[in-house]
């Protein structure tokens, strides 16, 4: 080999070590079914406590209305003919009813679907109290969450649908009064 070459592939390998040294770790971590949530992050997010680490942990096939001004909140207010105020306002309810279905502390179980971690790195999961209730149809269900089914992530669509229907039929959460 000449003494480029070795030069050359020495730098390879001490540039691939510090690539790895620096490289984000969550991905380096098992993908856990088990954990403790930490906090509601809001209506659709959780932060979960796993062995030594927090993730976050959004729940599959729903979406709740944002909690904070950001793009989405300004999107979801357009595609829903409400005021940004009225969105985040919406965004708080939908973020207490989380924290009653599962309050900090809660033993959870999570299930994956085919893909489990969405663009901004968080786990993408069905994610279940110990008595066998699921947090993502649950919010739905109170009316607090609307679908957004995202393939190939599809598993329990239609069980969403059912619980969305019973939502609004029953004017419930962002369905009362004037509806979402």
């Amino acid at each position: 080999m000449t003494p480029f070459l070795r030069r050359s592939f020495i730098s390879l390998i001490s540039l691939s070590a510090i690539v790895l040294l620096f490289a984000p770790q969550a991905s380096a971590q098992p993908t856990p079914t088990k954990g403790t949530l930490g906090y509601v992050v809001d209506g659709d997010t959780l932060a979960v406590e796993f062995d030594d680490w927090t993730e976050k942990v959004r729940l599959i096939g729903i979406d709740t209305p944002e909690s904070r001004v950001n793009n989405r909140a300004k999107l979801q207010a357009s595609e829903n003919n409400k005021d940004v105020k009225t969105i985040l306002a919406l965004g708080k309810q939908a973020t207490m009813a989380m924290k009653e279905i599962a309050p900090k502390g809660a033993k959870l179980r999570l299930e994956y679907d085919v893909r489990k971690r969405d663009k901004y790195g968080r786990l993408l999961a069905y994610v279940y109290r110990e008595d066998g209730v699921m947090l993502n149809e649950e919010i739905v269900k109170r009316g607090y969450a609307q679908l957004l089914t995202m393939p190939p992530n599809v598993m329990y669509v239609d069980r969403f649908q059912k619980a969305l229907k019973h939502a609004r039929d029953g004017h419930h959460g962002l369905w009362a009064g004037d509806g979402f």
